[in-house]
């Protein structure tokens, strides 16, 4: 794979487009693509390092810069293009000096999965595509009231879930915007599945990576039907900021029997991996070390262990250490790493 080539390639499509017309303030910054064996950057190889791990921005010669693992050569620049700025717009982020972030690590104990919670996000889902689709505005009241009913009932949940949309949300959004500038018809097309993924239960878990979609459309719905502007910096995520001002109603109580299954299944399914992978004993790591951090994008917990793909990271005194694979990590209550096992 020639990554000079692609870097020059995505370089010409991000020359296209007008960043102030995605967020406001946001600019591009410098990219880096890499695989496993090589890694190009602003116009040049370079000898990649450890930071070169995922899809992400990170810190590298003195500046903030997005980074992608090219895996396999792109089927269609233009959405290859929209992704490198959704992670620009991380970097962005970064820059803005943006506080909003989860705590991951806390989250994956933390986070219970509640059916009520749950299905009324789906009923959620609903109302934002009959208020997109439809320009039902008259829907947006009630979505507001849903989301402040969950906002108190289950208040950490709303939270963790807002952070992501603040995070994630947010530059999913902007790398639609930017699909919509290079190619329209390929944006309509993955709005369009967007829709299609938060109108589905069965992509409720894990629940961070619905958030992706259900934070852009948000904003879509906020664009249509509110005059909230998202883009300053606050010490609240915007899906909180939005709601405060509605007030407190009780909702009819909504439990999706469908939700409810996929729920007992989602449950069934971590600790069939747990359960595999302990029983296979092919330990990679044992004693007891800080966890750094495991893949959150899909990770899962229960019962005082943790699943994670591709990777783990830990402390191993003042060296930050990495595992690549696939793995079941053991956690004490100090989210110390006791064992680790290969799925």
């Amino acid at each position: 794979m020639n990554l000079e080539h692609l870097y020059h390639q995505v370089k010409q499509q991000i020359d296209r487009v007008d960043f102030e017309l995605l967020w406001s303030g946001f600019k591009p910054v410098a990219f880096a693509l890499y695989n496993e064996h090589e890694c190009y950057f602003n116009g040049r190889y370079i000898e990649k390092s450890s930071q070169f791990m995922a899809n992400t921005a990170i810190m590298f010669e003195g500046e903030i810069i997005a980074i992608w693992n090219v895996m396999s050569y792109p089927d269609n620049i233009f959405k290859f293009t929209a992704s490198i700025i959704h992670e620009m717009f991380h970097a962005f982020q970064i820059l803005q000096r943006e506080s909003r972030f989860a705590d991951e690590k806390i989250a994956l104990i933390q986070y219970q999965y509640h059916l009520e919670n749950l299905s009324i996000k789906l009923e959620e889902a609903k109302l934002m595509k009959s208020i997109i689709e439809d320009e039902n505005i008259g829907l947006w009241s009630t979505l507001l009231s849903l989301r402040r009913y969950r906002y108190n009932k289950y208040p950490y949940e709303y939270d963790y879930e807002s952070r992501i949309e603040q995070i994630e949300g947010t530059a999913h959004c902007v790398e639609m915007r930017a699909l919509e500038q290079l190619d329209p018809y390929q944006a309509n097309i993955q709005w369009n599945e967007m829709m299609k993924k938060i109108n589905d239960p069965n992509q409720y878990f894990p629940v961070r990576i619905i958030s992706y979609p259900t934070g852009a459309l948000f904003l879509k719905c906020i664009a249509l039907a509110s005059s909230f502007n998202p883009t300053g910096i606050s010490s609240q995520p915007f899906s909180i900021q939005i709601i405060q001002d509605v007030s407190f109603k009780d909702v009819n109580h909504i439990e999706n029997n469908q939700v409810e299954i996929l729920l007992n299944h989602h449950i069934a399914k971590t600790q069939t991996i747990i359960d595999q992978a302990i029983a296979k004993h092919d330990i990679a790591l044992s004693g007891t070390y800080p966890l750094i951090s495991l893949n959150i994008y899909d990770a899962r917990y229960l019962r005082g262990y943790a699943t994670s793909t591709y990777f783990v990271a830990y402390q191993d005194q003042d060296e930050m250490k990495v595992l690549h694979g696939n793995f079941v990590v053991a956690l004490d209550e100090e989210l110390n790493i006791t064992c680790v096992y290969r799925q």
